[in-house]
C-alpha cells in the first residue's frame, strides 16, 4: 500500500473535512522509475531514474560493479552527459558514491527533447563509458499521466529481483555466454589403481623378531625410498655375527689361494710328464669351488654391512633393516610390532600415489568410441576439479563377463590431486568429432528436480530461470544444447542463491540511496 493511499485512507477516517474532490481532480500515483542496464568488458551499469522533464531535477540512482572482481565501485568520478546534437552538451556529477557502488546524482535537462546519454566512470582502477542511446525528455507542461511507460515487470511473471546489496554481499559473478567447438564426448565410471611397478612387496630379509623399538607404519601412511620401516633382530640357528661372517670370508680365500697354487704345481709336473693330464682338470675344479665360495662370503658379508643396524637396546645383537624400495603409503600392513617373522615373510605392502592408472569401465554397446578416441580427463566425484591424463596406458580386447564392460586406462598425475588407489570416479573419453554450441561453467548449472537449470541475468537486478538440455563437457565448461543462447548473460557463481530466491515469492526491499 503506498503512502499516498494510506493517507488517503486515514482522511477518511476523520470526523470531518473538506468536501470530496471529483474524480477527475484525483492526482494520479507517480510513474515507475526507468531501469537501464548495460555491460562493458570493465563494469557494469545498472541505473535507475524517473522520466525527465525539461527544467526539473531528475535524481539519478547509478549502481557500478567492476566485472573483473563483481565487487561494487568504491571510489571514483561518475558523470552524466547529455548530447542534445546541437552543440549542446549538459554534464552532471558526482565524485564518490553514497555507499560503495551507488552513485546518486541530480540530472536537469534543460530542454526537451530526445539527447544522447553517455555516463563515464573514472577512478583509479579503471575508465570506462556507456554510451546509452537517446533518452526521451518531455516539456514541462506533460504530466506523469501523459508519459507512456512500459508496465514494470511482475515477479510473478517469472522475474526473479536480486538486488545489487544482495549481489555484492554475497560470492556472485556472471559471465557473457559465447558460441565455441567443443569435442564430443562420453562419460564412463572409472577406478583409481596401481600403475605397473607401482606396487612392492617388502619381506623380511632374515628370519627374527620384530623389534618394538622401532614402530611399522600404519595404513595408509606415507613412507619414502628406501626409509626404515622397521627393524628384526635374527634368531640364528648357530651364532652369525659380522665376527663368523668374517672369519668365513678369510678362511674362503686362503682356501683359494691354497686352490691357485695347487693348480700351478699341477700344471708344472704336467708340463715335465710327470703326471697325467686328469689331475689338472682335477686342479682347476677344487680352484673354482673354492673362489665361489669366497663369492658367496663376501656376499655375505655385504648384505650383512647393507642392512645391519646397530641399536643401544639390544646390547651387543645387531638388527636388521625393513626398507621400501618404492616411495608411496603403505597399503597392506600383514605383521605387527614384536612379531616373529620368518625370511621372505610378507611384512607389508607399499604403492605409488604419485602416478597412478585410472581405467574406465565402456560398456560393450559403446565400444566402438574406443577406436575414436583422442584424449581424456578425469573428472573427480563431488566436486568441479577435472584432472588431465598424461597418456594412454591400454584398452582392452576382452569384455568382461560379469560387468559386460571392456578397459581403457590412462596414466595420471596424482601428486597434486590426491586421489586414492580404489577410488571410485569417472573419465570422460573425447573423440576426434567436434559440435559448436554455447559454452557455460559447470558452476552456472542448477539440478531441481530432475532438471537442469541456469539463471539468464535480464536486468540489473532481473533474472529468470531457464531450463536447458547439457551437452558436451570438458574441463569445468559445457555445451547447451537446447535453451540458450549466445550473447545472453548467465550466473556462474551463486546459482544456487537465485534458485533460493526464486522459492520465495516475497520480493525483497529495495535498499537502494537515492
Amino acid at each position: 500500500m503506498s503512502m499516498r493511499l494510506l493517507v488517503g485512507l486515514l482522511a477518511l477516517l476523520g470526523c470531518s473535512g473538506p468536501p470530496r474532490q471529483p474524480e477527475s481532480a484525483v492526482v494520479p500515483a507517480d510513474p515507475e522509475p526507468i531501469a537501464v542496464t548495460q555491460w562493458t568488458e570493465t563494469t557494469e551499469l545498472f541505473m535507475e531514474y524517473p522520466p525527465l522533464q525539461a527544467g526539473e531535477g531528475s535524481r539519478f540512482a547509478i549502481h557500478l560493479t567492476n566485472l573483473k572482481s563483481f565487487q561494487p565501485l568504491s571510489e571514483g568520478r561518475v558523470a552524466v552527459h547529455l548530447d542534445y546534437s546541437n552543440g549542446l552538451v549538459e554534464t552532471f556529477s558526482v565524485d564518490g558514491p553514497s555507499q560503495p557502488g551507488i552513485f546518486g546524482i541530480n540530472v536537469t535537462p534543460p530542454l526537451p527533447g530526445e539527447p544522447t546519454m553517455t555516463v563515464r566512470v573514472q577512478s583509479s582502477a579503471l575508465n570506462d563509458f556507456h554510451v546509452l542511446g537517446p533518452v526521451s525528455v518531455h516539456g514541462g507542461s506533460e504530466g506523469p499521466e501523459d508519459l507512456h511507460l512500459a508496465p514494470p515487470a511482475n515477479p510473478a511473471d517469472g522475474v526473479i529481483t536480486f538486488l545489487k546489496e544482495q549481489q555484492w554481499a554475497l560470492d556472485f559473478g556472471t559471465q557473457l555466454v559465447g558460441l565455441r567447438s567443443m569435442q564430443e564426448s562420453m562419460l564412463f565410471p572409472a577406478t583409481v589403481e596401481p600403475r605397473s611397478g607401482g606396487r612392492v612387496v617388502v619381506t623380511a630379509p632374515v628370519s627374527g623378531r620384530l623389534l618394538p623399538t622401532v614402530q611399522l607404519p600404519t595404513l595408509g601412511s606415507k613412507v619414502s625410498q628406501e626409509e626404515e620401516l622397521g627393524a628384526i633382530v635374527p634368531m640364528w640357528a648357530s651364532p652369525n655375527d659380522r665376527s663368523s661372517l668374517q672369519l668365513s670370508l678369510e678362511e674362503a680365500k686362503v682356501a683359494v689361494e691354497s686352490a691357485r697354487r695347487e693348480r700351478e704345481r699341477v700344471e708344472r709336473l704336467l708340463a715335465v710328464g710327470a703326471i697325467p693330464a686328469r689331475r689338472l682338470h682335477e686342479a682347476k675344479a677344487l680352484e673354482a669351488i673354492e673362489m665361489a665360495r669366497e663369492n658367496a662370503a663376501k656376499k655375505r658379508m655385504a648384505y650383512y654391512e647393507a642392512t645391519r643396524r646397530d641399536d643401544p637396546h639390544i646390547e651387543s645383537q645387531s638388527a636388521f633393516s625393513i626398507r621400501s624400495h618404492l616411495a608411496g603409503v603403505v597399503s597392506s600392513l600383514l605383521v605387527t610390532d614384536g612379531a616373529h617373522v620368518e625370511e621372505g615373510d610378507t611384512v607389508l605392502e607399499v604403492t605409488a600415489t604419485d602416478f597412478v592408472h585410472v581405467s574406465g569401465a565402456v560398456p560393450e554397446s559403446q565400444a566402438a568410441i574406443l577406436r575414436k578416441m583422442l584424449s581424456a580427463e578425469v573428472q573427480l566425484p563431488g566436486s568441479e576439479v577435472f584432472v588431465p591424463v598424461e597418456s594412454l596406458v591400454s584398452t582392452a580386447r576382452v569384455v568382461d563377463p560379469g560387468s559386460r564392460t571392456l578397459k581403457a586406462t590412462y596414466l595420471v598425475d596424482n601428486r597434486r590431486w590426491q586421489m586414492a588407489i580404489g577410488h571410485s570416479t569417472f573419465l570422460r573419453l573425447f573423440t576426434a568429432s567436434s559440435v559448436e554450441a554455447p559454452i557455460v561453467p559447470l558452476s552456472a548449472l542448477v539440478e531441481d528436480g530432475g532438471r537442469t537449470l541456469l539463471y539468464v541475468q535480464t536486468g540489473g537486478e532481473s533474472f529468470n530461470a531457464r531450463q536447458v538440455t547439457p551437452g558436451n563437457q570438458q574441463g569445468g565448461e559445457v555445451q547447451i544444447t537446447q535453451g540458450l543462447r549466445p550473447g545472453e548473460r548467465v550466473v556462474t557463481r551463486g546459482a544456487y542463491l537465485l534458485r533460493l530466491a526464486s522459492m520465495t515469492s516475497q520480493v525483497p526491499a529495495h535498499g537502494h540511496v537515492h
